[in-house]
């Protein structure tokens, strides 16, 4: 697995070429349209000749230059806040002086070169020192308000996608804690179980300790782990199903109807377990005979599933009521719990229902999108943005 630090590296490497190459084509494309520009004004006065154009060709390659130090001093203005007054105190104060700076260079380079070349000096006497400046001035005016317009537009997304990052990392931290409160609750059932057991059947004890040091090592294996696939989480239902056999015997039975294209799908971890657990527990365990349950999972489409848990029993609820909040209150923390960490992976795409369908308790979890992004990235691409403006 990727390394944080090497993953944003690779980020920040990337988008900073990429800002780079923008930067530069823009440049070249705005330029050239200048550069065009003076050729027709040049032509239209006199013939295009080495002579006619040198003057030209100087003054875009100092008016190019010009713009380095001006992106220079606007990219430090903006990290501080300044008022109105002050910003446009500057995008037309830093115009107006590198305008200044540009028509004197010019004028100061042009002349050694018609000493050089005697056919310059007519077209050096026909530029005057000052004479660029009006020209310039409004050019790079345009040059500067461009350029902060897109900037702030980048400070923007700049700040909803460090919002972003604040966002997820903050689920992140809510999803571990989460799935923290799990694994005590999950504990001391299994414990429980086979501590009622030692005593009375060694032997069905020590298979229940193997199955529950597979859900362990499944539990600390995948410690940091939010979302795992499928087919993890049916295996460890299996073994957990296996306890609860050889406690219930013949008065709990369970079947499969798995879709095979779920298997690699990702989903909540304990998922399976919660949902197994509450069907026996509000279900199967409060009937004298017992009952089934049955699990079908299916795919809807290449993103969208379903997940579909039928038990023997009622529902229990003071009304008959499908309803989210009624039905949550009388099943315990864990589904609860469960809803929350569908909720922060994938928003309102995911939804957990319960329902009494005739003499059926069902519990139905329909995915309806990939999950959310991870914090890392969202961190990284946050990051990133920094080399974009």
């Amino acid at each position: 697995m990727n390394q944080p630090g090497s993953m944003q590296h690779s980020f920040l490497s990337a988008d900073a070429a990429r800002s780079s190459g923008n930067f530069w084509l823009y440049q070249s494309l705005g330029w050239s349209l200048f550069a065009l520009l003076q050729l027709l004004l040049v032509g239209a006065d006199q013939p295009l000749t080495l002579s006619s154009l040198t003057p030209a060709l100087l003054l875009l390659a100092l008016a190019i230059c010009g713009t380095l130090p001006l992106r220079l001093l606007f990219r430090r203005l903006r990290r501080r806040p300044r008022s109105t007054a002050a910003t446009l105190g500057w995008l037309f104060g830093a115009p107006l002086l590198l305008s200044i700076c540009v028509d004197v260079s010019h004028y100061l380079l042009l002349w050694p070169l018609s000493q050089l070349h005697p056919t310059l000096n007519g077209v050096f006497d026909a530029q005057p020192l000052g004479a660029k400046t009006p020209f310039l001035l409004p050019l790079y005016i345009f040059w500067s308000s461009l350029y902060l317009t897109l900037s702030r537009q980048l400070d923007i997304r700049a700040a909803e996608q460090a919002k972003l990052g604040s966002e997820l990392r903050l689920q992140q931290s809510q999803l571990q804690i989460l799935l923290a409160q799990l694994s005590p609750h999950f504990m001391f059932n299994c414990i429980n179980n086979i501590r009622a057991l030692i005593l009375e059947d060694p032997q069905a004890a020590r298979s229940m300790l193997a199955h529950f040091a597979d859900m362990l090592r499944y539990q600390i294996d995948a410690d940091q782990q939010v979302l795992v696939p499928l087919r993890s989480e049916l295996a460890v239902l299996k073994d957990y199903a296996a306890l609860l056999h050889i406690q219930f015997e013949q008065r709990l039975q369970l079947d499969y109807q798995i879709d095979p294209s779920c298997l690699s799908r990702l989903l909540p971890k304990l998922t399976l377990q919660l949902l197994f657990e509450n069907a026996v527990k509000h279900g199967i365990s409060l009937q004298p005979q017992g009952g089934r349950i049955s699990l079908q999972i299916n795919a809807l489409d290449a993103v969208g599933w379903q997940i579909r848990m039928r038990n023997s029993g009622q529902l229990q609820v003071s009304t008959a009521t499908t309803s989210e909040n009624n039905s949550e209150n009388n099943t315990g923390s864990g589904l609860s719990n469960l809803r929350q960490r569908l909720a922060l992976i994938f928003g309102e795409k995911a939804t957990l229902q319960l329902q009494q369908q005739a003499d059926e308790v069902v519990a139905t979890l329909q995915i309806l999108a990939a999950p959310r992004e991870t914090t890392q990235l969202a961190t990284d691409q946050h990051s990133s943005t920094e080399n974009l403006r």
